[in-house]
């Protein structure tokens, strides 16, 4: 059997990351920006992307964010995708106005 968690690592670098017996596997960036948390990339490795590793990862900085009171703004199109999927995360996310995407993915990226 397999052994798969998602850890909170924010402290360590804004993340979050999926670890499938002992491996880091995936990752998504959350950055808490004022009350919201931008996520502007969501990444899994290629040999386990149909695990649904991306949406636990996903799932998991929302229902933190909504635990703490935040907001979501998800830059990365596979997020703006998962809320699309789930509409019962809707009332905590945030939708880009227009140039913001733009505005924040460049210093964004150099948080990863």
């Amino acid at each position: 059997m397999n052994d798969m968690y998602i850890q909170d690592e924010r402290e360590q670098g804004n993340r979050y990351a999926a670890y499938l017996n002992g491996k880091c596997v995936g990752r998504v960036s959350a950055i808490l920006v004022k009350e919201t948390i931008l996520i502007p990339h969501v990444e899994v490795n290629a040999n386990v992307r149909d695990l649904g590793i991306g949406s636990l990862l996903v799932r998991r900085a929302f229902d933190d964010a909504r635990s703490e009171g935040h907001s979501v703004l998800s830059l990365c199109p596979f997020a703006r995708r998962w809320v699309d999927w789930h509409p019962n995360y809707r009332d905590v996310a945030s939708t880009p106005k227009v140039g913001e995407v733009t505005a924040v993915n460049a210093p964004a990226a150099y948080t990863n």
